[in-house]
């Protein structure tokens, strides 16, 4: 496990000087108390600059390093700064130091003025570039410090795993992955099919030498070069769309920042929900009505099975007549009483001689035949009722137009949220006017680049079709080195086939223990009692659970921080790293019950949690009622003037 135990600045932000700040080894909760604009967001970037020579300002986009610099020291002088690093790992103790120096000679005005260099020590002993490079990505991946490293703004993007056309959706939900280990999984499917590849083509090669298999070989041997270079062009183009989306991100967040294009933006992303909610709708609407059509059949013979239904009733009626007449006869014939049981008169021994004698006349079974008809009567009046039943044309037509309508809406909000980016494309401001080109561009871009990816899936997709029957062809004709090569195509076939059913068999394993364990961080942080669970998604994303069953579509600000927390408690609990959750001001979208609630619950979510907060978002007093022992030290952000500020411990309640 990845702990912190101390924190070192110079000139870094508003922390002027060297100053320090020390972690406990103990598992618990170390809180940082500073109002706004003392440096809680630089500390969290302070260990993010040290991890990965970088810092992220709003919109999650790199800032300059420049501006990093204390201001007072570059007023005197002293540009740069440096950020050491203290920490433990697998039994190892690590001091990482990074530095950005300015030039020799150079009064910097720009991040190219300076040099960045940094080293890393384990247990006393400095390690080579490489070998730290090696170490320090081994520690803490970069794709996935979202997980320990993260402010309220980052857990507004985990409502992106809930929708499959969002941008950052697949990102994060890779980055999930990462860290539940699944691409060392991956990582070894992906030989196992290189090494397909391999012993395909050097099959092909074989069968190349031979005169009867030649053409075959000759085939093979191009599909495989036409294979590389889709893989090839695939993995270009999926980088490029990851570039541009992130330039999607970035224009999006400029222009929320535009008074003027704000309500619009909101707009479509309002629309863009309330499509996503009907088209789901519209899926639901469709399977039931796949099943209602099932039966819409009897439609068409409603009027003949509604005609032969009264058939068969008048014919029910004349046989239940016949049957009971019988059967009366039979029982007065055979009575040994004196008297009738209906009428209760008495019965002379003349009047019984005449039934026994229309019975003798009847055969003897009167009834029997007719018993048997009224039976195959009523079993063929309850099938016709059964289809007269499913044939409801008027509930197939309330269902057509329910979907109709669905579609209607889908249409109608689409072209709203046409209209909105054709007017976010526009504008008479030169500011807004470029940013809406950028953003009209990007989306071309990606569009067709997203056009290609498809097309190009789909000749992959062809390809392996073509060489699927080549290689059929060639085992028919193997002989000599052609068997072996096929033998060994088949293991490594064979071998492939089965990793990748591990891979997917585990991942759906690993998803359903998150959704457990997230679960139950969601039921412990909700004031809610009447959200029963979360419901996870092929990407990750979360969907609460009402106690009756149904989704709660539509979630408030503090919901989404709810669940957001949930999920990363969840892949704490899961993931083969483990580190510390350091959360910058986690408590603004909440009320005061819930942070209650989640103080409380922190210390369950990773061994070692430091909060940046101000202290009218978490009182000290309540952090420490709730936290009690859990709570391991308190920090305090004392302002020196509007451009520095110290770190301090915190004495009891001493501000």
């Amino acid at each position: 496990m990845l702990r912190l135990t101390a924190l070192q600045l110079t000139n870094f932000g508003p922390f002027k000087g060297e100053q320090r700040l020390e972690f406990p080894t103990d598992d618990g909760v170390t809180v940082v108390y500073g109002e706004n604009m003392r440096g809680k967001t630089t500390l969290l970037n302070a260990i993010r600059f040290a991890f990965f020579g970088k810092i992220i300002g709003r919109g999650r986009r790199a800032s300059s390093l420049h501006l990093v610099s204390n201001w007072e020291s570059t007023e005197e002088g002293e540009y740069g700064f440096e950020v050491g690093l203290e920490m433990t790992y697998e039994g190892h103790s690590y001091r990482l130091i990074r530095s950005w120096r300015p030039r020799t000679g150079a009064v910097p005005t720009c991040d190219e003025d300076y040099v960045g260099n940094h080293y890393l020590e384990r247990d006393g002993h400095i390690m080579g570039p490489q070998p730290a490079e090696e170490e320090l990505r081994r520690i803490l991946p970069e794709q996935i410090a979202r997980f320990f490293l993260f402010d309220g703004e980052l857990l507004q993007e985990y409502e992106d795993l809930l929708h499959s056309d969002s941008d950052m959706g697949p990102k994060i939900s890779g980055a999930i992955e990462r860290i539940l280990g699944i691409p060392v999984l991956t990582s070894a499917r992906d030989s196992l099919k290189a090494a397909q590849d391999r012993a395909e083509q050097r099959q092909a090669l074989a069968a190349q030498g031979d005169q009867k298999t030649r053409e075959f070989g000759n085939q093979l041997a191009s599909l495989h070069a036409e294979r590389e270079v889709y893989v090839a062009d695939l993995a270009r183009h999926e980088e490029e769309l990851e570039v541009l989306r992130a330039e999607k991100a970035a224009v999006e967040e400029e222009m929320r920042k535009r008074e003027r294009t704000a309500s619009l933006l909101d707009k479509r992303d309002r629309l863009e929900k309330d499509v996503m909610g009907l088209r789901d709708r519209a899926l639901t609407q469709r399977s039931n009505l796949s099943a209602s059509m099932g039966t819409a059949w009897a439609v068409l013979v409603t009027t003949p099975m509604a005609k032969a239904s009264e058939k068969l009733k008048a014919r029910e009626t004349e046989l239940q007549t016949v049957v009971m007449r019988t059967h009366v006869l039979k029982s007065l014939a055979g009575a040994s009483h004196a008297d009738c049981p209906t009428c209760l008169q008495p019965i002379s021994d003349e009047a019984k001689a005449r039934v026994r004698e229309e019975l003798e006349r009847a055969g003897g079974a009167a009834g029997a035949d007719e018993e048997q008809e009224l039976s195959d009567v009523r079993r063929r009046l309850d099938a016709i009722k059964r289809h007269l039943a499913a044939a409801n044309p008027d509930a197939l037509r309330l269902q057509w137009d329910a979907l109709e309508q669905i579609n209607r809406d889908i249409y109608e909000k689409s072209n709203e949220i046409d209209e909105l980016t054709r007017q976010l494309t526009e504008g008479k401001d030169d500011d807004v006017r470029r940013l809406r080109g950028a953003y009209e561009t990007v989306i071309r871009e990606i569009k067709v680049l997203e056009d290609g990816v498809e097309a190009t899936k789909t000749k992959m997709i062809e390809n392996a079709v073509f060489r699927d029957n080549i290689q059929r062809r060639l085992d028919r004709l193997a002989g000599g080195s052609l068997d072996a090569e096929g033998r060994r195509v088949k293991l490594a076939g064979d071998l492939y086939a089965l990793f990748d059913e591990g891979v997917t068999v585990f991942r759906e394993q690993l998803r359903l223990r998150v959704e457990t364990d997230a679960t139950r961080h969601f039921r412990a942080l909700t004031t809610e009692p009447e959200y029963k669970s979360l419901r996870i998604n092929d990407s990750y994303g979360l969907t609460i659970i009402h106690e009756n069953g149904s989704e709660i579509p539509i979630r408030s600000a503090g919901a989404e921080h709810v669940v957001a927390l949930s999920l990363v408690g969840a892949l704490q609990n899961n993931a083969p790293l483990r580190g510390p959750i350091i959360i910058d001001s986690p408590f603004g979208r909440l009320d005061g019950a819930h942070r209650a609630k989640i103080v409380e619950a922190l210390p369950d979510m990773a061994r070692q949690v430091i909060l940046l907060v101000y202290e009218d978002e978490l009182p000290p007093a309540r952090a420490r009622a709730a936290l009690k022992g859990r709570l391991k030290a308190e920090w305090n952000l004392k302002r020196q003037s509007a451009r520095h500020t110290n770190l301090s411990p915190r004495d009891g309640d001493t501000a």
